[in-house]
């Protein structure tokens, strides 16, 4: 049995914004317990085990790292999530027949594909963001902007087991917010 796309009605998403409000409270508890912890220290309180040895220097290294690989988390989470939106927005257009340009881009992309790749379609090169990015239907900087997103995305999706792409130090959740939120936005109705 072939498989299909996730029926939107009954898989877990998250919108842009719902992952946005979790980083920020996740962001906000972090600093929070870096605060209270490095207080306790300082004040020669009891703290939990894995601090008890830790100097201040050391606080900070333990929670920089937690709010990096936070951030990595939500890019991830912000790219696979605009991701989503577009390939259920290629399988209505192909499978309702619409008739606007973007719409016939992807029917006559579609028809081209193998049974399996009908089924999974590539998304980035050779996929459903070049069809989207050749139908002009929106800035070409726009789906660029994005694009930049999904190399750390992969990066982190898939086990970081290769060098570190450029651009995971290089963006952060606001900036993989406004990519992935600007490519949803310009997306003809």
């Amino acid at each position: 049995m072939p498989l299909g796309p996730i029926d939107p009605d009954t898989g877990e998403r998250q919108t842009l914004d719902e992952i946005r409000t979790w980083h920020r409270g996740m962001t906000e508890a972090l600093v929070n317990q870096r605060a209270s912890v490095t207080r306790a220290i300082r004040e020669g309180s009891a703290v939990t085990a894995r601090f008890a040895t830790m100097t201040e220097a050391d606080l900070d290294g333990y929670f920089d790292i937690h709010q990096r690989e936070l951030d990595r988390l939500t890019m991830l989470n912000l790219v696979a999530s605009a991701e989503a939106s577009i390939k259920d927005d290629y399988f209505h257009r192909v499978r309702k027949n619409l008739k606007d340009p973007l719409s016939r881009a992807y029917q006559n992309w579609h028809k081209k594909l193998s049974p399996a790749k009908k089924q999974r379609p590539d998304f980035d090169e050779g996929g459903i963001l070049d069809v989207l990015k050749e139908a002009q239907v929106m800035n070409n900087h726009i789906v660029g902007r994005y694009r930049e997103c999904l190399r750390p995305r992969h990066w982190v999706g898939h086990g970081r087991n290769w060098d570190k792409p450029v651009e995971v130090d290089q963006l952060d959740p606001d900036d993989v917010y406004d990519r992935a939120g600007a490519l949803l936005q310009a997306m003809p109705v």
